[in-house]
């Protein structure tokens, strides 16, 4: 095969265009293992503390569990700085803001002593129950040399000392490194999330391909005076913006009194313009003789559409299923216009739990973002190759 200096150049821009696309989906996945203090860096950091496998090794030795961490009633973990005996630290379990009792901050025993040429801070739950983790701060003398235990997550000037802080001292090695995954999970109602953006989804998508297949297949396949004047009225529609039909569609719903009810949110998506334009295209592409030879066996307009039709235009249905199911599992405004309670909100609603008007908690907000983008990517893979011969097929770009 002989080398082609063009072909090269083309595998290098596509290979450029991939990276660039990719990009996003790194940063955000970097920024979900970030500290608060790496995440709100100005100098971007590329590879977090809690991406190294070193740091791995070290929480692994810190907490009741390899794995994951914790301290258990009445057992204690010894962090050790090694130096050389000078002024002590100090160290103290931060208490939660404005908490008058903290059972972490005041029922573990903080002890601060030198031995064997490092500085050792040894934490004690003197509680009866267990803690999945607890956060620590140490005051470190800035004229000594620092040689931390695990990488603190925040690093601070404090008078003559550094302000060392963890999030977690106990966190063992998944604990450290998932860590922002499992804040954002203990964070909100997630598995209720989840259940109504996936319920409303998949209703979207079932009912609404039968409906889209029912009037495609009409005014495909079908013959009736005005038939293309009714095809050109219902692509009319697309001009319509749909800002402008949310508050006409608000007072209907209000009217009915769908509002917070899985009505408000599946209902007024149902029927798709596009869903019928792009199966018409489909059903069009498809030999008339097939129909011809189903009419003359005696078949009708809904044998001809579920037994013939409907199998051959398995790459569109899975198209316009992909589409829809995205549509309205990432559908923000309109979930928070209907719905009111926490047990109606959707996994978009879910991820505004990080945001506040004190500032955003971007490694929990990109953490939750990673895992509910999570099974759009996974299904767009399994339906990868439906999905390219159905835009491919219905011309659509």
């Amino acid at each position: 095969m002989r080398f082609k200096p063009t072909s090269l150049l083309v595998h290098l821009v596509l290979l450029g265009g991939g990276l660039i696309m990719a990009f996003p989906f790194y940063w955000m996945l970097a920024t979900s293992l970030k500290s608060p203090q790496e995440a709100l860096q100005a100098k971007p950091i590329w590879v977090p503390e809690r991406m190294k496998p070193s740091n791995w090794l070290k929480a692994a030795r810190l907490g009741d569990s390899p794995l994951w961490g914790g301290l258990a009633p009445g057992r204690s973990v010894e962090l050790v700085f090694p130096g050389e005996k000078g002024r002590p630290p100090k160290a103290f379990i931060p208490r939660a803001p404005g908490a008058f009792f903290d059972p972490r901050a005041d029922g573990t025993r903080v002890e601060v002593g030198y031995g064997e040429g490092a500085w050792r801070v040894r934490l004690t739950n003197t509680t009866g129950e267990a803690f999945r983790f607890l956060p620590l701060v140490v005051l470190w003398p800035k004229e000594a040399p620092l040689n931390p235990p695990l990488p603190p997550d925040a690093i601070r000037s404090q008078g003559e000392d550094w302000r060392l802080e963890w999030v977690n001292a106990v966190p063992g090695a998944l604990g450290y490194l998932f860590h922002n995954y499992l804040e954002a999970w203990y964070a909100a109602p997630w598995g209720r999330y989840f259940f109504n953006s996936f319920f409303t989804a998949l209703t979207q998508v079932a009912v609404g391909l039968l409906l889209a297949a029912l009037a495609a297949f009409a005014l495909a396949r079908i013959p009736f005076p005005g038939k293309e004047a009714v095809f050109v009225l219902i692509l009319a529609t697309m001009m319509v913006p749909g800002e402008v039909l949310l508050i006409p569609n608000y007072v209907l719903l209000a009217r009915l009194g769908w509002l917070d009810t899985y009505f408000a949110l599946i209902v007024p998506w149902l029927a798709s313009v596009f869903g019928i334009f792009l199966l018409r295209q489909f059903y069009l592409s498809l030999p008339q003789d097939l129909f011809d030879a189903a009419r003359i066996d005696g078949a009708g307009y809904l044998t001809q559409l579920f037994r013939i039709a409907l199998p051959l235009s398995l790459p569109g249905l899975v198209s316009y299923g992909i589409f829809t199911f995205l549509g309205a599992y990432n559908a923000l405004l309109w979930p928070l216009i209907v719905t009111q309670s926490p047990e109606m909100r959707t996994v978009q609603l879910g991820l505004q739990a990080f945001v506040s008007e004190a500032g955003s908690d971007y490694g929990a907000l990109m953490a939750a973002s990673t895992f509910v983008i999570l099974p759009v990517i996974l299904g767009y893979f399994f339906a990868q190759r439906q999905f390219i011969q159905g835009i491919a097929r219905s011309g659509l770009k």
